[in-house]
């Protein structure tokens, strides 16, 4: 339009037309964007040098109330280690969930009763740490992917969001990365060690914890920076940041507690799942579990604290008489998880048993509801009763 006005009647009124028309345009487009009313993901590029750890981020572009969630994630790569750890986040802490593993894949099943997740856009939703080998070569090249084909996030009202997914760029290069934080979960008491570890750190770089004042910081090595804290802070998802100040480059890292397996299970599917735990910790929970067909039940324990824990898990009859028990003893830093039929010989936990779990010091817990027919591990809350 404009261009034919320019040609037949180059007249200031009529440029005036044109240019508002124009105008208006560029503020549909923006209010249309804006208007959007699903939910929008993104994967964030990253530069990891060899020898360092990649923290794959999915981020929330805008906020949005958010009950359950299921993505498909794709990052194969040759240069890429085993995943080391996967983390979620949510205001309140009541974000739950799965992923399970499959030779570059994690695909996620995620509950939050809340519908808290994803109504903060500071933070992932979720984080997957993978170390890049040393023997990575520099400007190698991987796609962090958010696959279309399993993404299906709902609202509070039970609704599925319309969704967009922008993927992400994993380059090797560089020479700084952040792999760890020791502490990474929980309240951290004021003057507590907190071992910040990865590659490339110098003597001069800049450590910040988001919300945080670093009371004393102490290089040990390029590998390890530790620092204290002026006030107890949670560091559950908290955002560290290491710069060096001569080249300006920068880490970033969001905290949680890395646990470790103890043992593994035998049901393949159980043994393919990493539990993802909300942050309530139980002495005392109940679970319902099935037993059907291809489906069937597992229970998901974690023991993030210094010493060993006892936790004692029981079979109950419908009249709750006991069918059987199990006492299980989680070291310390170690992650639990098995298919109940693993755990009760003689006894079978289906449909009309409940199962009781206590424990001598408050751990997370988690059900799972698998199916072997389809594949999948839903997360499944305890319950108090």
């Amino acid at each position: 339009m404009l261009r034919k006005l320019f040609f037949v009647d180059f007249t200031l009124a009529i440029f005036a037309v044109g240019l508002l028309v124009s105008v208006a345009k560029v503020r549909a487009l923006a209010q249309g964007e804006a208007a959007f009313a699903g939910v929008e993901l993104t994967i964030p590029d990253e530069t990891v040098p060899p020898g360092g750890m990649l923290q794959l981020k999915v981020q929330i572009t805008e906020p949005r109330p958010i009950l359950k969630g299921g993505q498909k994630a794709r990052y194969a790569a040759p240069f890429l280690g085993p995943v080391q750890g996967i983390a979620l986040s949510s205001p309140s802490g009541d974000a739950s969930g799965t992923a399970i593993l499959s030779k570059g894949t994690a695909q996620f099943s995620l509950s939050s009763p809340l519908a808290d997740m994803g109504n903060v856009v500071d933070y992932p939703i979720l984080t997957m740490a993978m170390p890049v080998k040393a023997t990575a070569t520099r400007g190698s090249m991987a796609s962090l992917v958010l696959d279309p084909s399993i993404s299906q996030w709902v609202n509070p009202k039970g609704e599925n969001y319309p969704v967009l997914l922008k993927n992400g760029i994993l380059t090797v290069g560089g020479t700084l990365s952040i792999s760890n934080v020791v502490p990474g979960g929980g309240v951290i008491p004021a003057g507590t060690k907190i071992a910040i570890l990865g590659v490339g750190f110098q003597s001069n770089s800049k450590i910040q914890v988001n919300e945080a004042v670093i009371a004393k910081k102490t290089f040990l090595s390029t590998n390890e920076i530790d620092i204290t804290l002026t006030k107890a802070v949670n560091m559950t998802s908290r955002r560290i940041r290491v710069i060096n100040p001569s080249t300006n480059e920068r880490a970033t890292y969001f905290s949680y507690q890395r646990t470790t397996a103890m043992g593994k299970s035998t049901h393949p599917l159980i043994a393919a799942t990493v539990p993802l735990f909300a942050t309530k910790t139980w002495t005392t929970a109940f679970f319902r579990p099935v037993l059907n067909a291809s489906q069937f039940s597992g229970i998901a324990l974690e023991n993030p604290t210094a010493g060993s824990v006892t936790v004692k898990l029981q079979l109950l009859a419908t009249n709750g008489n006991v069918l059987a028990t199990r006492s299980v003893t989680l070291l310390n830093n170690k992650l639990f998880t098995r298919d109940l039929v693993e755990l009760f010989t003689g006894a079978t936990p289906g449909a009309g048993t409940r199962l009781k779990v206590t424990s001598n010091t408050p751990i997370p817990m988690l059900g799972l509801l698998g199916d072997d027919g389809l594949r999948t591990v839903d997360p499944v809350a305890p319950s108090a009763k």
